[in-house]
């Protein structure tokens, strides 16, 4: 008998379900208006500046409509690597406002404060608050840990200075979707750790983020080309992201899920979709929190896929997502 080990290539995509028969009846509506309109806006099979160019076209169609604020403002703070474009969305005409420093995802690579205007926007109307929109430096050009010294300038910069945009310094909140709201965690710890204050901090909203889970569960069943979501799609966006993925994979401001999380984490709401392979990102966080008497809430949205927040001129469950994080950061607010 000849026992012998066949050749063999791994296939991370075999042994998932079809997801479209899962999928709720807004997200069937998203997937079935981008089948038609913009099929391949999330395949990276392609160079990243392609990429970039397709992911601001695909999101153009959903950024319209939703809330308007009362006015923006466009400035720059200093980063460690040059100006750092931001912008401020105000609810209102009041002189002084708490405020949601607002990171926007895209796997480090590709987004903009305009590719998640209408998210930032639905936060600010729902928390009465303002957003602050964060354009960091994206990769492959400029790589980890820079982005992260970005958005804790910022953060810094609004504490210290927002008098002068009528923004109070204290009881603020941070946010992100996917890479962002791990910027977002990453920030928090980082203002922890480094300059040895985040209780200025009161609240995080984290929309879908990765943590540091690249294997598990979720990931085995979930992921797909309908989302862009797949191995290979977040093994790019790392390798883009990640000087070294091997060893910076493990650092504990990227995979914040490493981190101590036993003390200084303010209150956190989370959300992510059933079929989101970063749904175990989510769930395990959650638990840790709770676990470390953290307030936190965590919303499981059934049959969504990964970015669903985007789509709320489609889906209820996006728009549901959004008012319920901005309400959680105005409740921690009134505490």
């Amino acid at each position: 008998m000849d026992f012998h080990m066949p050749e063999y290539k791994i296939d991370y995509e075999v042994n998932k379900p079809n997801p479209y028969p899962l999928l709720s009846e807004g997200m069937k509506k998203v997937i079935d208006y981008q089948a038609e309109h913009s099929a391949d806006a999330f395949d990276t099979n392609c160079s990243w500046d392609e990429l970039r160019t397709k992911y601001v076209e695909e999101r153009r169609f959903w950024n319209e409509g939703g809330p308007k604020p009362c006015k923006t403002v466009e400035l720059t703070v200093e980063g460690p690597i040059g100006p750092i474009p931001v912008r401020i969305y105000y609810p209102d005409d009041k002189p002084q406002h708490h405020a949601l420093v607002f990171i926007h995802g895209g796997g480090f690579t590709v987004g903009s404060i305009d590719t998640h205007d209408r998210m930032m926007r639905s936060v600010m109307a729902s928390s009465k608050c303002a957003v602050i929109g964060v354009d960091y430096h994206l990769a492959p050009e400029t790589k980890f840990p820079v982005p992260l010294f970005e958005c804790t300038a910022v953060i810094r910069y609004f504490h210290e200075h927002g008098s002068k945009y009528g923004i109070l310094p204290d009881k603020m909140a941070i946010g992100g979707d996917s890479g962002g709201a791990n910027l977002a965690l990453g920030s928090a710890l980082y203002l922890r750790d480094v300059f040895g204050d985040n209780d200025y901090i009161c609240a995080l909203l984290l929309y879908y983020g990765s943590y540091g889970m690249m294997d598990g569960p979720s990931w085995r069943l979930n992921g797909t080309s309908l989302d862009g979501m797949r191995k290979s799609d977040m093994s790019a966006y790392v390798s883009y992201y990640l000087e070294n993925p091997s060893l910076d994979g493990e650092n504990p401001y990227f995979a914040t899920l490493n981190n101590d999380l036993t003390h200084g984490i303010p209150a956190t709401y989370l959300c992510c979709g059933s079929l989101d392979p970063l749904l175990d990102d989510s769930q395990t966080l959650h638990n840790i929190l709770a676990l470390h008497g953290v307030h936190t809430k965590f919303e499981l949205i059934p049959g969504v896929l990964h970015a669903f927040m985007h789509y709320g001129r489609m889906m209820d469950e996006a728009l549901d997502c959004l008012k319920h994080s901005g309400e959680f950061y105005a409740s921690i607010l009134k505490e």
